[in-house]
């Protein structure tokens, strides 16, 4: 298998489902339709419903799906409306080889456009094969 970063910076997103996911700070993980980079930059305006990623593929001799664990890294503490506080998150997803995939971070709440420089890692068969610092401003 071989990774390859295609694009990053700020995304143009038309819809999304959403599932729960309780290790975030929203609760909750977004899966986007029609996710495209509008601005290909590493420095990202703090303004609410901001979305920014990358998109890869992981290229493969047959097209299955894969584990892909997805950490996001704050710049500070981001604490939610219950109070509970979060320096990260990480979760497995899987992902189709051979397609393009996409990992991104939406704003969508106010507690969640804290300024500072926020990485995104992505790890295949606990190998780390991107990591991504964004600056948001």
């Amino acid at each position: 298998m071989e990774f390859k970063e295609l694009d990053y910076g700020l995304a143009k997103v038309k819809g999304r489902t959403v599932d729960e996911l309780k290790s975030s700070p929203t609760g909750t993980h977004g899966w986007l339709d029609d996710f495209e980079i509008v601005d290909k930059s590493l420095s990202i305006q703090a303004l609410p419903k901001a979305n920014f990623g990358v998109v890869y593929i992981v290229n493969a001799k047959d097209t299955v799906d894969i584990d892909v664990v997805i950490e996001w890294i704050y710049p500070k503490k981001i604490k939610n409306e219950k109070g509970e506080t979060f320096k990260s998150i990480k979760y497995t997803t899987k992902r189709p080889t051979n397609i393009p995939s996409a990992s991104s971070y939406s704003l969508d709440e106010p507690y969640e456009t804290v300024k500072g420089n926020w990485t995104v890692n992505i790890y295949i068969e606990n190998k780390l094969v991107c990591s991504k610092t964004f600056v948001l401003y």
